[in-house]
């Protein structure tokens, strides 16, 4: 049997062993309440990059979409100046690299963790019964320390790759097109102007669409599954839990909490934005067309051929709430489990979420 074949499945066994044994000392090992919390909230990164996983079986799917993507602004910046970067973009140039090198960083930062506390849970030298009586240093130790930070590093890995250069830059791309576009629609005087226009925005269409065959049925669901919860858990343990876990490795909860709530408001919110700009290109051609004379029918019709552009997963899509509904949904549960310890309980309204949207728009943009 061919070695690579032998590795990946080899990996991808390492991988299953690792992640039941987590799910199992938090569920069923020596752990106090607060240690459930803390192993929970590595054991849903585990299960979050377990999801996302290596192309074990090499499908050319992710791979085409970044190659379609990169031959078509080859094809367009030759022929159209870059356009303006707008807020959002800059700030998704910031956190593509932030993210990329955080990678590496979080399990060099577990490694030190444990030798730190070797105890951590739901580590390996956690599941002892009397832990904290033999975390005396030891080869044997090390060696299983070595172990959990060069796995936790390839379950990164696998995790963050088609997350940063698909879905990430993917959503940075197509808006990147609809903002040159936008800018041919101005210049719109004929109907050959007009219907290179619609062109355009069909190329943009044919994207989108392996774009979201690629992302609809793991990448994306994985996300809106995973990182929500993350973020509840973080929250609340920094908020009720930092008495409990000795310094430094309680920092690592509080800088889980803003990259996940980052992801949440950032990512979710430029996913958005496909659509609603999606809406205004379609408007306004269907302007444009109306003052333009002669028979427009034709034309009418090769608008309303053109659908509105989506980030989607499964059956459906992020819209311009999405990323408000997440964050009142988070917020509410981690106040809730706040109060549950106080016998209280909660209830947070939702504002009203195109209000925000269009606001949060306006800022972004």
């Amino acid at each position: 049997m061919d070695r690579k074949v032998i590795n990946r499945k080899g990996f991808r066994k390492l991988w299953e062993v690792a992640k039941r044994a987590l799910f199992s000392n938090i569920c069923f090992g020596w752990l106090t309440l607060t240690e459930r919390f803390q192993g929970f909230v590595f054991f849903s990164l585990y299960f979050f990059c377990c999801m996302q996983r290596w192309n074990w079986n090499l499908d050319i799917a992710g791979i085409q979409v970044i190659n379609s993507f990169l031959d078509y602004e080859d094809e367009l910046l030759a022929d159209n100046p870059p356009p303006p970067l707008s807020l959002g973009a800059k700030m998704m140039r910031i956190f593509i690299p932030t993210a990329e090198i955080s990678l590496p960083v979080i399990a060099l930062l577990q490694f030190l963790l444990l030798r730190y506390a070797p105890c951590t849970p739901p580590f390996i030298m956690s599941m002892q019964p009397k832990c904290t009586e033999r975390a005396r240093f030891s080869v044997v130790q090390l060696g299983v320390h070595v172990f959990e930070g060069w796995m936790f590093l390839h379950m990164l890995l696998a995790g963050g790759c088609w997350v940063i250069y698909a879905l990430f830059t993917g959503i940075v791309s197509i808006l990147s097109y609809f903002s040159i576009l936008n800018r041919k629609i101005e210049a719109i005087e004929t109907e050959a102007n007009l219907n290179t226009s619609i062109q355009f925005y069909q190329r943009i269409q044919i994207l989108e669409k392996s774009y979201n065959s690629f992302l609809r049925d793991r990448i994306l669901p994985s996300m809106i599954l995973c990182v929500p919860g993350i973020q509840i858990i973080t929250q609340y343990v920094t908020l009720n839990h930092h008495s409990d876990i000795a310094m430094p490795g309680f920092l690592v909860f509080p800088l889980i909490a803003v990259n996940t709530g980052m992801t949440n408001v950032l990512a979710f919110t430029l996913a958005a934005f496909v659509n609603s700009a999606s809406e205004k290109v379609m408007e306004t051609l269907g302007k444009k067309a109306s003052l333009l004379p002669g028979k427009k029918s034709l034309i009418k019709r090769r608008i309303r051929g053109c659908s509105v552009l989506k980030v989607k997963f499964g059956s459906n899509f992020i819209d311009r709430g999405t990323p408000l509904v997440m964050q009142t949904f988070c917020i509410n549960q981690t106040v809730s489990l706040t109060l549950i310890k106080q016998g209280k309980s909660v209830h947070l309204g939702v504002l009203d979420k195109y209000v925000y949207a269009d606001w949060l728009e306006k800022i972004v943009n």
